[in-house]
């Protein structure tokens, strides 16, 4: 391949945080989609995790405005075109009765009280309570570096992270 399809060139893919994928919808629409990550099943079949950013009304200083918010989803890989130039090999992979190494968590929070937007964890952690997804050690360390996210009290995944590589 030339990086063309479909009269598709590189410089008019949409900038993203990840490899994008082309993401074929049951009714045939096709529309981009970031990994986020992978699994292999129990039965051997691929599914992957794709993220897209749909509008939203978001409030800020008391007017609504138009904000992009993330929704993550799963499709099965034979859904999931991968596109020529992008680097597939930085997506956490998960198997069945395989552990990643690390997981980051986005906590839900009740009431008035919050925390961290996300909690890196080491993978076997039993601690994790929410949502939360594998990460690579790349991803576990820039995530701790963010100013939202904090690590683990129980399993203290900063302590290995923060020697360098």
């Amino acid at each position: 391949m030339s990086g063309e399809r479909d009269g598709e060139q590189a410089a008019d893919l949409p900038a993203a945080d990840g490899p994008l994928v082309r993401v074929r919808l049951h009714d045939g629409q096709k529309l981009y989609a970031v990994v986020k990550g992978r699994r292999r099943e129990r039965d051997g079949t691929w599914w992957y995790r794709p993220q897209i950013h749909l509008p939203s009304a978001t409030e800020q200083r008391g007017r609504l405005v138009d904000a992009p918010a993330p929704v993550d989803f799963h499709a099965p890989a034979d859904r999931c075109e991968r596109i020529e130039g992008q680097a597939y090999d930085t997506v956490p992979t998960e198997r069945d009765g395989v552990a990643p190494v690390w997981k980051v968590e986005e906590p839900v929070y009740f009431g008035p009280e919050r925390g961290p937007a996300r909690l890196v964890h080491r993978g076997d952690c039993r601690a994790v309570r929410d949502i939360s997804h594998p990460a690579s050690t790349e991803q576990a360390r820039a995530t701790l570096a963010q100013p939202d996210a904090a690590p683990c009290s129980v399993c203290r995944p900063d302590r290995p992270l923060s020697r360098t590589a």
